[in-house]
């Protein structure tokens, strides 16, 4: 009977310990948050870009920040310190380890501060999305012949099986394939200056694409592009179409 009663309590001790185990594991887990956040950061040259960052939070710390800009390769920063109490994070400059930042974290939650190395100070912000990040990326853009010329110099760099990549990493470099999503990137830069992601071109041939062909692609410009089914005829028609929609919006 002693024994018996033992081995319940022994039971039920492991059993305690297990869901204990389990929580705090769970907790862990659920705690480490990944999101997109946007703001800007400064080259080396003092220039401002804006800035599209990956990152992973647990809790109220900042555990990873990601740049990861449009058309170009991403660059982890590497996490010094986090002071919670004090509402900082300290980092340094992905392969520069003397070029260092102390981000703040200001009462609405935006993040800024200065990277330095006693040569430079190049600012930068991360912050969750907000109107500000939608206008630098162009959302109140109305449609203007700048849109068209956009759209058609995207034609023009697709203008072959030659000059198209067919596998789509949003990485756009130097080289004369390009996916659409390059072709938009690369032609808003030569026509305007900067690529910005939801500028009336770039929305127009999404736009496009989801008409033709509604809820089949989750990521639409590179999951189009790299679609097995979809051949060139296929991809011009999409952008003949975005840019008679265009014309006519503008009209």
């Amino acid at each position: 009977m002693n024994s018996s009663i033992k081995k319940i309590k022994s039971n039920s001790y492991s059993n305690l310990f297990l869901l204990l185990f389990f929580i705090f594991l769970s907790s862990n887990v659920f705690a480490q948050k990944e999101e997109l956040w946007f703001g800007t950061y400064t080259d080396d040259s003092g220039k401002v870009h804006q800035g599209r960052y990956n990152i992973i939070k647990n809790g109220r710390a900042l555990t990873s920040i990601i740049l990861a800009p449009y058309g170009k390769p991403a660059m982890e920063f590497t996490i010094i310190k986090n002071d919670t109490i004090q509402r900082f994070v300290e980092v340094s400059w992905p392969n520069k380890p003397n070029r260092i930042a102390t981000l703040i974290q200001y009462t609405d939650g935006y993040y800024a501060g200065n990277f330095e190395d006693g040569t430079k100070i190049l600012p930068m912000v991360i912050k969750e999305f907000n109107f500000q990040d939608a206008q630098l990326q162009g959302n109140w853009f109305k449609p203007s012949q700048i849109e068209v010329k956009i759209i058609e110099n995207t034609i023009k760099l697709l203008n072959s099986n030659d000059t198209w990549n067919k596998n789509d990493n949003r990485i756009c470099n130097d080289s004369n394939t390009n996916s659409l999503f390059c072709a938009i990137y690369k032609s808003s830069i030569e026509i305007d200056g900067e690529y910005r992601h939801l500028r009336p071109a770039v929305k127009f041939i999404r736009d496009a694409i989801q008409e033709k062909y509604p809820k089949k692609y989750d990521h639409v410009l590179v999951d189009f592009n790299n679609a097995e089914e979809i051949t060139l005829k296929e991809l011009h028609e999409i952008l003949k179409l975005a840019k008679e929609n265009l014309i006519r919006a503008i009209k």
